[in-house]
């Protein structure tokens, strides 16, 4: 709704820019609000150099306020649709680990529909995969599969644009933006939707020559997202921001996030 007042206010600080540089501009204005960067709880308190700041920092750029290729670069990067900070946007690192919630019980059932991408076996053992490398850090964590939706904790399913979730449920009020850029998100306990976006191309550990995603990476993150974590400004941790190919380990950052609310 405010974009056109932020823009005005980002062509103050950045002089005239080009058609290219005004398209950047315009993408990074959403994205900083998207995932929370510009404030979502202070009305009118939209201090964009502080904004590219504050990502900045998150993502381990320098910190300019500037919004130079290096910024746009990981801006475009495939991520997750999850806010990366708070409503106020600010980063609280301190709590990030316990903010979000946690199931108040640790024996839990997911229910999974199917993508078009992969066979239904492998999609099923992926992600089983993915629920059990939680477990083997959090023992207390028991997971196993029903094929009952009344009856699970976590749904999972595929969608395009304004999406559903699975049978029954209404629709996300997120809407997912095509291949290439979010790539999944999931809500924090105790709701239980983990949505992937099935204009992406998934394969198990995903490939740049065919450009396809990794569906384990992005299950683990967001099955991460789904028992309380928040996202992790550690690289190389699983719960980054941005996507990786192949098969995730987790992160000793991981590790203790996933143990501080659910114990050894």
């Amino acid at each position: 709704m405010f974009y056109p007042v932020l823009f005005v206010s980002l062509l103050a600080f950045q002089g005239t820019l080009c058609e290219e540089e005004e398209i950047d501009g315009e993408f990074a204005l959403k994205y900083l609000s998207d995932y929370h960067y510009i404030s979502q709880s202070r009305s009118g308190n939209h201090d964009i150099t502080t904004a590219i700041k504050n990502f900045q920092g998150f993502f381990g750029l320098p910190v300019t306020g500037q919004l130079d290729e290096e910024t746009i670069y990981q801006m475009k990067k495939p991520r997750c649709g999850v806010a990366d900070v708070d409503e106020n946007g600010e980063r609280v690192r301190v709590k990030r680990y316990s903010t979000w919630g946690k199931w108040r019980k640790t024996d839990l059932k997911y229910y999974m529909t199917y993508g078009e991408d992969m066979s239904h076996d492998d999609q099923s053992r992926i992600i089983a995969q993915a629920f059990k490398m939680w477990s083997d850090v959090a023992p207390k964590l028991k997971f196993s599969r029903t094929n009952s939706i009344s009856d699970a904790n976590f749904r999972i399913s595929f969608g395009k644009g304004t999406h559903a979730g699975v049978p029954g449920e209404r629709r996300c009020s997120s809407k997912f933006d095509g291949k290439g850029k979010v790539l999944a998100h999931a809500f924090y306990p105790e709701d239980g939707r983990l949505h992937f976006d099935e204009d992406d191309y998934f394969t198990e550990t995903g490939s740049f020559w065919n450009g396809s995603q990794s569906l384990i990476y992005v299950a683990v993150h967001e099955i991460g997202h789904a028992l309380g974590l928040r996202h992790s400004d550690v690289k190389g941790s699983v719960m980054w921001p941005t996507a990786s190919r192949g098969t995730p380990k987790l992160h000793q950052d991981d590790i203790a996030g996933i143990r501080s609310i659910y114990g050894r």
